[in-house]
């Protein structure tokens, strides 16, 4: 039987995202926070337009929060591909 040798792994072999991966995962959050955010304030503005309120506004933070979502995942696919090119190089 051969052991393997007793040495600490490297950056790329555990995984580690890089720096652009990093910025890529800041991003989705910010993202998601801001459509959230705009959501509400559309929806508040809707709200005194038509005097509906919190019926606009928390359809538009549901809409902001479902697009929201729809990024992140976006954005994650695209660090993906980022993790499989960097194990073909």
């Amino acid at each position: 039987m051969s052991e393997k040798p007793n040495t600490p792994p490297s950056d790329e072999n555990r995984g580690a995202p890089g720096a652009a991966a990093n910025y890529l995962l800041l991003s989705a959050g910010s993202i998601f926070t801001s459509m959230l955010i705009a959501g509400f304030i559309v929806g508040y503005v809707l709200d005194e337009i038509f005097d509906t309120r919190p019926i606009l506004m928390l359809a538009c933070a549901l809409l902001g929060f479902i697009g929201g979502i729809q990024k992140v995942i976006h954005l994650t696919k695209r660090l993906d591909n980022v993790q499989s090119e960097k194990k073909d190089d």
